[in-house]
């Protein structure tokens, strides 16, 4: 990764011309950071309330957002995920000497990673079959009876980790360009706030679930995981920061240049 910059590109001076290259590109990098940080922050309440609607009975949380796939709303989980790793691996495609354009295409492998090689299947009785016995226990996934479950969730851990990890990179370069570019030293903070959050999260991850800490029916990781998705998300939304007084005014002039 020799001779990657953390600049990104000049964003045009007017947006008054639609049909210029250099303003579409701009709009569509606005829209990207917006929609991946709306997912981020809506994702786990949408899986609590879609559960809740689709088995009639009281809202609960699980022990993990990743043990979602595991359950009714397996297919919102698999799709937000896949959009989610899509997005980020194609976000700055156009300029891929970036740190940008690397931490998130690694962040977003990660993530599909993750959505494929899902984590333990909740609530197996100590010594009941394990994916990968023959025959295949039920909810065993393809990849978990072919690599066993073991092994599979061991991937996925390690996926998660990169990913969250990778975030929270993104999150730090956000705040450099904001203080360097923009002058901006509260959005500079924000970022560095959700950088943290994103970094004390992993570590509560690791301590509360060796002490095993629960607060209320909440694990440490699904604490955890909540804080890390949500400061990510915070993160991107505030990067999209331009896109709704675009929509709202899509022929005001210009906008100053600046480094995204």
């Amino acid at each position: 990764m020799l001779g990657l910059t953390t600049d990104t590109f000049k964003r045009p001076v007017s947006l008054e011309d639609k049909d210029d290259p250099a303003v579409l590109y701009a709009e569509s990098y606005l829209v990207i950071r917006t929609v991946v940080g709306v997912i981020g922050i809506l994702l786990p309440i949408i899986l609590i309330i879609a559960e809740a609607f689709f088995l009639k009975g009281s809202v609960h949380v699980r022990g993990s957002l990743s043990a979602y796939y595991h359950s009714s709303v397996q297919d919102i989980f698999v799709g937000s995920l896949c959009v989610i790793g899509f997005l980020l691996i194609t976000y700055m495609a156009g300029i891929p000497k970036t740190w940008d354009f690397w931490l998130s295409s690694i962040a977003g492998v990660a993530v599909l990673v993750v959505v494929f090689f899902p984590t333990w299947r909740p609530g197996v009785p100590h010594g009941a079959p394990l994916c990968g016995s023959n025959p295949a226990p039920s909810g065993c996934s393809p990849i978990e009876q072919a690599l066993g479950e073991a092994a599979t969730a061991r991937i996925h851990a390690i996926a998660a980790a990169v990913f969250i990890l990778s975030l929270a990179v993104i999150s730090f370069l956000f705040a450099h360009r904001e203080k360097k570019y923009n002058h901006s030293s509260l959005r500079k903070r924000i970022h560095i706030f959700s950088g943290v959050a994103i970094l004390v999260a992993v570590a509560w991850v690791i301590i509360g679930g060796a002490l095993k800490i629960n607060i209320w029916t909440l694990t440490p990781l699904y604490i955890g995981e909540i804080i890390s998705v949500w400061a990510f998300g915070v993160s991107w939304l505030l990067q999209g920061k331009d896109l709704g007084r675009m929509l709202r005014h899509p022929f005001s002039g210009t906008l100053r240049s600046e480094q995204g």
